[in-house]
């Protein structure tokens, strides 16, 4: 490993200041609440269809929760590299969220919501059932996603920027 190497790795390593912890923490917590709020429509949708979301969804879902829950793990261990992590998450989950609902997916894995909301405003046949119907409501928890979460990711890099800057002053 090169010395610069050998830097990035002690500066990742290094502890973050007891309020810039706590601001991570924060940070995080709110994406995990927008992400809360967005599966919370998708039952609502579910119920309102008569749609039963399959166990393996359920399952792929909480991808979406496991960098919000590293970068609450690494705050609390004091970690400088949360910065880092819940900056990614912020981009990850508003950027997977805006994707999977405007465009659709063609992986086939997200059950109804394969398709986009614009598709499922028109209507679409999934598993030879008919499905149609999104409001304004399940507009609103979706943008709430990026408006939430890309504030965490600003703040995030402030701090990875601000430690770094005091970092450089201390050696």
């Amino acid at each position: 490993m090169s010395g610069n190497e050998k830097n990035v790795v002690k500066a990742l390593e290094s502890g973050l200041s007891p309020k810039a912890e706590k601001t991570m923490i924060v940070c995080a917590c709110i994406m995990l609440l927008s992400v809360l709020l967005h599966d919370g429509d998708h039952i609502r949708q579910a119920v309102n269809w008569g749609y039963n979301i399959p166990m393996s969804l359920w399952v792929l879902n909480l991808t979406v929760y496991v960098l919000p829950v590293i970068s609450i793990f690494l705050s609390k261990l004091g970690r400088f590299s949360s910065t880092i992590v819940t900056a990614a998450a912020g981009v990850f989950t508003s950027a997977s969220f805006l994707i999977l609902h405007l465009c659709g997916s063609a992986s086939g894995l997200w059950g109804v919501w394969n398709y986009s909301y614009f598709e499922l405003i028109k209507g679409v046949t999934y598993n030879g059932i008919f499905y149609q119907g999104i409001d304004w409501i399940s507009w609103v928890f979706l943008f709430e996603v990026p408006a939430l979460c890309l504030p965490g990711t600003v703040i995030s890099l402030k701090e990875f920027f601000k430690a770094g800057k005091v970092r450089k002053e201390h050696e």
